[in-house]
């Protein structure tokens, strides 16, 4: 078998059968200038791996690229083939892209798929395969005990890439889209110093928005036997113009809505609490809770119901039905001193901790006798 060197002129092939033209080494041409097609060679491209029609492997070197090829033994003598073997890692020059003059090359150039490799001990330690385009598929198999950096990585040209990040500091699977906009994190038993995003977790990111949709079927958020589920909008409306009713309406707001079965919000535990803070953040003016029906509103209780207000409480409508084994008008015994405000697991929490009071109506004093310190006193059913 008889072993020669070229380099590639083109891999433009008018009868897809691939071949690419490759002056020899030696040649008497200037390979920066158009070459004639009579200085060539055709060199038939060989695969490690073709399953057919339908299957295989192809990465036809480009312009410019030193190539090893060969003539085989048993071909046909008077007209053999030329075969491609592998490209030089090292070429004497480098092209910038197809059919473009040449540069001198780097000399001592990296790894095309990885600009990082060659960090420990002079060794190269990566795999992989990156186009003219920058489109990439690498296998990164840093060893260096000091800092290793594993992963594979699919890339595409704009930087949209599927990460499988086996590092130590560093263990996850990261599919992100061009800049790091959005994506998603699925972290190993390693985490970062981001408490929100701990070992054995995933974290699911947009700069812009996003939607999970199921088109049949079920949604289900479960926590099987972990910490808290919170859903949060803290949004300031700094990316919303127009007027104060427009910007109102587009920020901040959060919607829980179905069209034709029931809204279930239910507690097993310390209770239900709805909170309603004083003012409008955006605008000032009086916050207020409401609950509307364009039908009935119904209110049920086993062991009692306390209604209490530092202001007038108004009672209207078509009839007024009170009806009871006793009604007492301005009775004597206070009333309020049998009202319990309850507080929520975190604020029982926080006033064991810092030994503060934690109230709700922490500047209404008319509420100061509901509170007491601790847990909550009420007791169980009976």
């Amino acid at each position: 078998m008889n072993i020669m060197r070229g380099t590639v002129v083109t891999k433009r092939d008018p009868d897809l059968a691939g071949f690419m033209s490759v002056v020899p080494d030696g040649a008497d041409v200037d390979i920066t200038k158009p070459v004639p097609a009579d200085a060539c060679v055709n060199v038939r491209y060989v695969s490690p791996y073709l399953g057919g029609s339908r299957s295989g492997r192809v990465e036809i070197p480009e312009s410019g690229v030193q190539i090893l090829y060969c003539i085989v033994d048993n071909d046909m003598p008077l007209s053999p083939d030329y075969f491609y073997l592998g490209s030089i890692y090292k070429p004497d020059f480098d092209i910038v892209q197809s059919d473009s003059p040449t540069v001198q090359g780097d000399p001592a150039p990296r790894s095309p798929a990885d600009s990082s490799d060659y960090q420990y001990n002079g060794q190269s330690m990566t795999y992989g395969t990156k186009t003219p385009t920058q489109k990439q598929i690498v296998i990164q198999e840093g060893r260096n005990p000091e800092g290793d950096s594993q992963r594979v990585k699919l890339q595409s040209s704009k930087g949209h890439a599927l990460y499988l990040d086996d590092s130590a500091e560093t263990s996850k699977v990261n599919l992100k889209s061009s800049g790091q906009e959005s994506g998603l994190e699925l972290r190993d038993d390693v985490g970062d110093k981001d408490p929100a995003h701990g070992p054995s977790s995933f974290n699911l990111y947009a700069k812009q928005g996003g939607n999970i949709r199921a088109w049949e079927g079920g949604l289900k958020l479960d926590i099987v036997d972990g910490n808290n589920m919170q859903i949060l909008n803290n949004s300031r409306g700094s990316k919303v113009s127009g007027s104060v009713d427009k910007r109102k309406a587009g920020f901040g707001n959060i919607e829980i809505h179905t069209d034709r079965g029931d809204i279930l919000i239910r507690s097993g535990g310390n209770g239900i609490f709805i909170d309603c803070y004083g003012k409008d953040q955006t605008t000032g003016e009086a916050a207020s809770f409401q609950v509307r029906s364009q039908n009935r509103i119904h209110l049920y209780a086993s062991n009692g119901i306390d209604l209490k207000s530092s202001g007038d409480i108004n009672i209207d409508g078509a009839n007024v039905n009170i009806k009871g084994d006793k009604i007492n008008l301005n009775p004597t015994e206070s009333v309020s001193g049998k009202m319990r405000i309850r507080k929520t697991n975190i604020e029982i929490l926080a006033e064991a901790t810092d030994g503060t009071p934690k109230k709700f109506f922490s500047e209404d004093s008319n509420f100061d006798e509901n509170y007491n310190e601790g847990r909550n006193t009420s007791g169980p059913l009976s």
